[in-house]
């Protein structure tokens, strides 16, 4: 990315409040608080500021700077998109050896906040692909590839369909759950063919929170306790919701005298 010549350090409340919506796009986008607070003191200090505090937690951050008012950012819905932390990254790097001012940070940060997002196509393709080759470690066969590649690309698309509406997270993924569910039930009660269970683990992995868990433990790592612990249960909670909507229409089916092999 190429930034304008230096033209000097000049801090201002309103340097301050791009700096905070930077931290708030790094934590929004699945960052671990040790370097969302690495990225915000870094501007900071490019930028001239004297005694800096910056606390980030998973849903907000506050930063203070001596002779200014505390700014504070609440972080209401978090995805992952490591293409826009690693982005956000660079640019505090080459800000930090040439500051510039807060207009073109702020433009050098919306297009990062853009940077490889991938179409919602593109995103039910892979969910499906992953959630076909994980049948078949799971023991599946070529017969179960395409109702495990349906299951992860149907899983996929409701979760997004959900998460755009407005419904929290815990009920999208209960329901998607549900909904990965659905093709295995298919295979062994229509088509009568083996393993559904490869395919029922299949669509349901695609709703795992493996990187929340690897976060969660990064953040434990570098001291960061709470943001830790909150991860950990945001993973648990998740993961119970998983369980709880699985298992629900398998009951179900089960109980009514449902053929699984």
């Amino acid at each position: 990315m190429n930034l304008t010549e230096n033209r000097g350090r000049n801090p201002s409340p309103k340097v301050l409040k791009v700096i905070a919506d930077a931290g708030m796009a790094l934590l929004a986008s699945g960052a671990e608080v040790s370097r969302v607070e690495d990225t915000m003191q870094r501007l900071a200090t490019a930028y001239g500021f004297e005694a800096v505090e910056v606390i980030v937690l998973p849903t907000a951050l506050f930063i203070n700077a001596a002779n200014f008012d505390t700014v504070i950012r609440r972080i209401r819905a978090r995805s992952v998109n490591l293409a826009v932390v690693a982005q956000i990254n660079q640019v505090s790097r080459d800000i930090s050896q040439n500051p510039v001012p807060a207009e073109e940070l702020e433009r050098c940060l919306q297009e990062a906040r853009h940077a490889a997002r991938y179409r919602p196509e593109a995103n039910l393709l892979f969910a499906g692909v992953g959630a076909a080759a994980i049948s078949h470690l799971m023991g599946g066969t070529a017969v179960n590839f395409l109702p495990a590649f349906i299951a992860g690309a149907l899983t996929q698309w409701v979760r997004q369909t959900l998460r755009h509406t407005g419904v929290a997270g815990g009920v999208a993924d209960m329901v998607s759950a549900m909904t990965a569910v659905l093709p295995a039930l298919f295979v062994a009660g229509v088509l009568h063919q083996p393993h559904p269970g490869a395919v029922l683990v299949g669509g349901i992995m695609v709703l795992t929170p493996g990187l929340l868990i690897t976060t969660a433990v990064r953040d434990g790592i570098q001291g960061d306790l709470l943001s830790a612990a909150a991860r950990i249960l945001e993973a648990l909670l998740s993961g119970a919701a998983i369980a709880a909507g699985a298992s629900l229409p398998l009951y179900v089916y089960l109980a009514m005298g449902g053929r699984w092999v």
